[in-house]
């Protein structure tokens, strides 16, 4: 009884806190709405008797997304006129996408889905895992049967953070640089103290 209270505040609580997001008017409330949807989520997953992806919600979601979030607002100093003028140019594209997204979720659950008790398939389900951990589980499913998946899931964010890198780098002449081995490498007879 304690769990479906529980889970069922915690998800009215997730999708106040996504509806907030997308309808604050300050940039900076909405990034503390998504910070709230993210906690929400772990906590939902908390409640389901996971142990590894409510901790792997705080620390990447909270702790980096959504503060990244939260610096780059403040860093861009966007005016709420824009935010204002641009929301209201894709509203009807919007209603359009959430009337056939949530058409296709009421096509999905029918009756007999909606009827079906979770309750006792999932415990009885969760009782044949219950004496590894939910972490070993996930690694043994992730390295065995989506191993490949993996691996090219990591290849693709090595590509990326290697191109975001190569960004940023200016290679400027003007711009003084330091040059590590050049100084470490140095003779000590053409160095001179000056007082």
């Amino acid at each position: 009884m304690l769990d479906s209270i529980l889970f069922y505040s915690f998800s009215f609580l997730a999708v106040i806190s996504g509806v907030s997001v997308i309808t604050a008017r300050n940039p900076v409330h909405s990034v503390f709405y998504l910070v709230s949807a993210f906690l929400s989520a772990s906590l939902l997953l908390i409640v389901l008797g996971v142990e590894f992806l409510p901790i792997v919600f705080m620390i990447v979601y909270v702790g980096a997304i959504a503060i990244l979030f939260l610096f780059v607002v403040m860093m861009l100093n966007i005016k709420l006129v824009e935010i204002l003028d641009n929301s209201t140019r894709y509203a009807p594209i919007g209603f359009i996408i959430g009337f056939l997204f949530f058409t296709t979720i009421i096509s999905i659950l029918d009756q007999e889905i909606l009827s079906w008790d979770v309750s006792d398939e999932f415990y009885s389900s969760t009782r044949a895992i219950a004496p590894s951990l939910n972490a070993v589980n996930m690694a043994s499913v992730i390295y065995t049967n989506h191993f490949t998946s993996f691996i090219i899931a990591s290849l693709v964010l090595l590509v990326a953070m290697i191109g975001a890198i190569l960004l940023t780098i200016f290679h400027e002449k003007s711009i003084k640089r330091q040059d590590i081995f050049a100084q470490v490498s140095r003779d000590l007879s053409t160095v001179k103290l000056v007082n």
